[in-house]
Parts: C-alpha cells; sequence; structure tokens
C-alpha cells in the first residue's frame, strides 16, 4: 500500500474528537512480525490499521504523532519518567 504526502496529510489532520471507535482498527492485539524490515514492518501495519495516526486500543479512540528522530518511543518514555519523578520528590 503507497499513500501519497497528501493522503498521509489528510490521514494525520483526521479530528479524534469525529472518530467513531466501531468504524476504528483495535490494536490491541496486533502482532508485528519484528523479522522483518522496518519498511515492511510499517507496510503490514498501515495496510492492517488503514490510518496510522487513529486508531483504537481496547475502547479508547488514540491519535499518534510521529516524529523524525533518533529518539525511540522507550528513550522518550524514561525522559518522561524522570520528569515526573523529579516534579513529585
Amino acid at each position: 500500500m503507497h499513500l501519497s504526502k497528501e493522503e498521509l496529510y489528510r490521514m494525520e489532520q483526521e479530528d479524534i474528537r469525529a472518530a467513531v471507535p466501531e468504524n476504528l482498527v483495535d490494536i490491541s492485539n496486533m502482532e508485528i512480525d519484528m523479522k522483518k524490515s522496518v519498511s515492511a514492518r510499517v507496510e503490514d501495519y498501515v495496510q492492517k490499521v488503514g490510518n496510522p495516526f487513529l486508531v483504537r486500543v481496547g475502547e479508547y479512540v488514540v491519535k499518534i504523532g510521529y516524529s523524525d528522530c533518533e529518539e525511540t518511543l522507550n528513550d522518550r518514555m524514561k525522559q518522561y519518567i524522570r520528569k515526573v519523578a523529579e516534579i513529585k520528590y
């Protein structure tokens, strides 16, 4: 599945408040084949969910944002936890 920049932009701009949960793919139990290349995994994911920016996790609608950086989600979560720990203690 190849998406144009315009299609991706349109998907990214969809309003989470207007989303119909029943129309979104629930990614709670989605499995990702880690043996595949990153580009193949991304393509599989997009084919499965349709809109990579707006999905459902159980009963919750989730809007996802992506950034072009070298830090991973794990790196960002560690940073977040450190900041929260500094604020509370």
